[in-house]
């Protein structure tokens, strides 16, 4: 089964243009679906399961702005294209509101569209194609490996501490290279493959937790959780089972679980979550904010930190908005007895924000790139003799 069969639909009223993106793409090795209105539009984004799209923002009856706000509600996972003959301020404006309402926006284009430059944007969204055979062989000869991306802890007075690790996994290919898991996650839940995936994660993080400890680095580390495990009430006795033989306390785990998983079926998940927590088990809901939780949902589900999405901490600097939005879900965790992660802090200016506005943690690249677990440990030791004052140029990569 192919996982990566570049399927691009293109939505655009005029037919010369469509055909030419279509020929363009073709011969880049995309699967084509090219529309012309907003009804088939909506058919083919439900039907022909595109892996990218085109969508030109100036269409009678329906315009793109509309089409992207259909595709956030429908949770569209497609890497998306915005083009239009508008001026640069608009499509610019279109592709943030997109990001926004996360989605994976790739890019703009304006008309008229010139060959090198489609070309380019093209390749960029390309995922390679690899089988279930493929992603299978890796997880049983361990061909896949883990980074860790650092979180900080804010003490006060400008101190930040290392209180954690977010564990995210690659597969090293030995013909592709290293390929990210965007590539790979969504063909593993389609398969079946993500429970042996994520087995394969939680033991690597519990003998690496086993290590640090070791090194006398005791810290959290942090594993997303795909929903499809989240139905079955026996995952926390295994996760229970798997902590007792690495000797790791469950403490020392948090499982992320986004809003959208976290809110389908209630009643269940409250059960998962309770038993997690009561072996000790931290839960974070991810990607907080784009999803449709209920404040009572909110409250009743038992989380220990609200992760803010990535998408209002990029749009600080910016916007506002995004800074009354973060600021409000700041206030909302401390309310909850919760701790507020801020994911996306990418400049001193947003980490001065989310300082004053009471951020208990973050992570992002402006504090350090995913890295090898030994290149953690380098930081973290790095970090600590610093003091946590300030971010100078420690372990930056």
């Amino acid at each position: 089964m192919k996982n990566a069969s570049n399927r691009l639909l293109i939505v655009d009223d005029e037919a010369g243009i469509r055909d030419f993106l279509s020929a363009v793409a073709q011969d880049l090795g995309f699967e084509v679906h090219a529309v012309g209105n907003a009804n088939e539009f909506t058919v083919a984004a439900e039907e022909f399961k595109p892996t990218a799209m085109i969508l030109d923002l100036n269409m009678p009856g329906s315009d793109g702005i509309e089409l992207l706000r259909h595709l956030a509600e429908e949770k569209s996972e497609a890497q998306i294209l915005v083009i239009s003959g508008e001026d640069s301020r608009v499509i610019n404006a279109a592709e943030r509101l997109g990001s926004a309402q996360g989605l994976h926006m790739a890019g703009v284009l304006q008309k008229p569209v010139m060959l090198p430059e489609l070309e380019a944007i093209l390749k960029r969204v390309m995922r390679e194609t690899i089988t279930e055979a493929d992603l299978l062989e890796a997880i049983e000869t361990g061909n896949l490996l883990l980074n860790y991306q650092p979180k900080l802890c804010h003490k006060g007075d400008g101190v930040w501490s290392i209180c954690g690790a977010e564990a995210l996994v690659r597969w090293s290919h030995p013909e592709l290279g290293i390929v990210m898991p965007d590539n790979f996650i969504p063909m593993a839940e389609e398969t079946g493959l993500i429970g042996p995936l994520t087995d394969f994660v939680l033991r690597e993080t519990l003998q690496q937790n086993a290590i640090w400890s070791e090194h006398r680095l005791d810290t959290n580390i942090a594993v997303n959780i795909a929903p499809q495990l989240l139905g079955d009430v026996e995952f926390p006795d295994r996760l229970a089972l798997l902590l007792n033989e690495y000797g790791v306390e469950g403490s020392r785990m948090t499982l992320e679980i986004t809003e959208t998983a976290a809110m389908k079926n209630v009643d269940t998940m409250m059960d998962i979550f309770a038993r997690l927590r009561l072996r000790g088990i931290k839960l974070s809901i991810d990607d907080f904010g784009t999803g449709y939780s209920s404040m009572k949902q909110l409250f009743c589900m038992p989380f220990n930190e609200l992760k803010i999405d990535r998408s209002f901490v990029l749009e600080i600097p910016s916007s506002s908005e995004a800074r009354t939005i973060v600021k409000s879900m700041i206030q909302l965790a401390d309310t909850l007895n919760m701790v507020a992660c801020a994911e996306g802090v990418e400049s001193q200016e947003v980490l001065d924000f989310l300082e004053l506005a009471g951020c208990h943690s973050l992570q992002g690249f402006f504090i350090c790139e995913p890295v090898a677990a030994v290149d953690f440990l380098k930081f973290a030791r790095a970090w600590q003799d610093d003091g946590g004052y300030g971010l100078a140029d420690i372990g930056r990569t």
